[in-house]
């Protein structure tokens, strides 16, 4: 028997002696050294470690491949079972070979079994043409099907670590994290064939570089500066998550005490509305150990979603950013939040919401490009949400918008406000200007009347007046803030969504 096993080890060892010195002089990994780096030590099990190129390709361009350009296998990451799929761009550009993505949906075939996390590191020139330029080469493999089963159902990591092209972008998609090497680059069609087909000279930076996604199309979740943060990030990013949505989000242990007073946070806000603050001050107040994890740091500014514990538990944060655009919501806020809030529901994480909202961010082009359609969405995934929410008005609730910031009308869990707070189908200024616009303009005390009728309005938009008609459940000291809402998660733990049947919601976008 160990005659007749020696030459299987031999090529195994043979996989542990490839040549990656090229790789390593551009500071770049391969694809088992990104695993090896990944899982705890000794803990991945490898999956066809033995499987080469099909004869299509082998006969196309010869030269064997090793483990046709993928190492896909589970292990453990910090105790707990995990699933990966790491591409080889030093063989045959990391394509999608038939044998490699056999390879991969044997391991989402196991995944949609066991109900454990998926991790693609990836990186590729999309489909193998050896093997797919013919009617052949439309054969019956799952890939896309698989990964979108998975979807919700399993946290999917899908860490883009070199130039991705096609079929190794369209995945990007599915991820819940996606972060991205500083050289990093991802498109659908690559600089060659837009140059051939469309006449368009360009460049792999400018057609879709790192910075371009995770600044500008959100496709990215995090620019990291190398491999090694990469692997760090999905480490963190896969702490605060269950295996799988049918099991609860990990508890941390901590020793901040969840009835601390967080006395900081009564000298953060300004009154005068003119004037901005850093909204991550107060997030970080709040948390555990002042710790939390963000998604889209660099994408929609206005807004920040994130991640964090109290008391231990798991909790989601959407809150306005009156530091970058006064916090007002656009296109690519709303677009943020909704997959967030989606992402969040689908692993029994609950939402706090903290609203300082000006309204919507109006124009000719945030019309046109689908303001209505986006802002919509976003009041669609509040209502569509199983999972607990709540709100704190820190300072202003104006327009349509505060809707999308999950105020009363949204029925949250727990609605309470800071005292200064401020409620109103419009700002005040604006409600002036509006009414009285043309009469001002034409009295020679104009202004002066204009600012006695702004202070008029302000006096309505005051908290006290909701309060008092019990439109929000308390006004609280800022300093309570904390123990408010541990108390309040505690008692929402058993949520239980009410809806009536239907075949499936039907979504603006």
């Amino acid at each position: 028997m160990t005659e007749a096993l020696q030459p299987f080890l031999d090529k195994k060892q043979a996989l542990n002696e490839l040549d990656y010195s090229k790789r390593h002089a551009k500071g770049m990994l391969s694809a088992r050294q990104r695993v090896d780096l990944l899982f705890d030590k000794e803990a991945f099990t490898e999956i066809a470690p033995l499987a080469r190129e099909c004869d299509l390709a082998a006969a196309t361009k010869p030269g064997e491949t090793p483990r046709d350009a993928i190492v896909v296998g589970y292990g453990k990451i910090n105790g707990r079972m995990v699933g990966v799929a790491a591409y080889d761009m030093q063989y045959r550009a990391g394509s999608m070979g038939k044998t490699c993505e056999w390879k991969f949906t044997r391991l989402k075939r196991l995944i949609l079994e066991q109900g454990f996390p998926l991790v693609i590191l990836t990186e590729g020139t999309g489909a193998r043409l050896e093997e797919e330029v013919s009617s052949q080469g439309a054969y019956d493999n799952p890939q896309f099907s698989n990964l979108v089963c998975l979807s919700g159902y399993v946290p999917i990591v899908v860490a883009v670590m070199g130039i991705c092209v096609g079929g190794h972008a369209n995945i990007t998609a599915i991820g819940d994290f996606v972060p991205m090497t500083e050289n990093s680059a991802m498109m659908i069609a690559g600089p060659p064939l837009l140059k051939s087909k469309m006449g368009i000279d360009t460049t792999l930076e400018e057609l879709g570089g790192a910075r371009k996604h995770v600044e500008q199309s959100g496709m990215g979740d995090l620019l990291v500066a190398d491999e090694e943060e990469c692997i760090d990030k999905i480490k963190e990013f896969l702490s605060y998550l269950p295996n799988n949505c049918n099991e609860a989000p990990p508890t941390r242990a901590t020793r901040d005490d969840p009835e601390r007073l967080c006395a900081e946070l009564r000298d953060i806000v300004p009154t005068d509305l003119r004037f901005a603050y850093d909204i991550k001050k107060i997030i970080s107040g709040l948390v555990d150990d002042g710790k939390f994890f963000e998604f889209k740091p660099t994408f929609a500014q206005n807004i920040v979603t994130c991640m964090a514990h109290m008391d231990g538990r798991v909790v989601g944060f959407i809150a306005n950013q009156p530091a970058y655009m006064s916090g007002t919501l656009d296109i690519k806020a709303c677009q943020k939040i909704s997959r967030f809030i989606n992402f969040c529901d689908c692993f029994g994480i609950a939402l706090i919401f903290l609203q300082d909202i000006p309204g919507y961010y109006p124009g000719p082009q945030s019309e046109l490009d689908g303001i209505i359609r986006w802002s919509t969405r976003l009041l669609y995934e509040i209502e569509h949400a199983t999972v607990p929410r709540f709100t704190v008005m820190l300072r202003k609730a104006f327009g349509l918008a505060h809707y999308g910031m999950n105020s009363l009308g949204m029925q949250p869990n727990m609605l309470v406000a800071w005292p200064l707070a401020s409620f109103s189908a419009i700002s005040p200024d604006d409600a002036v200007d509006i009414l009285f616009g043309r009469v001002l303009a034409e009295m020679e005390n104009g202004e002066e009347r204009r600012q006695e009728l702004v202070a008029e309005f302000k006096a309505k938009t005051t908290i006290l007046p909701a309060a008092e008609a019990a439109l929000v459940d308390d006004v609280i000291d800022p300093a309570d803030t904390r123990k408010v809402l541990i108390r309040a998660l505690e008692m929402a733990k058993n949520r239980r969504p009410g809806h009536p049947y239907k075949r499936r919601g039907i979504s603006p976008i």
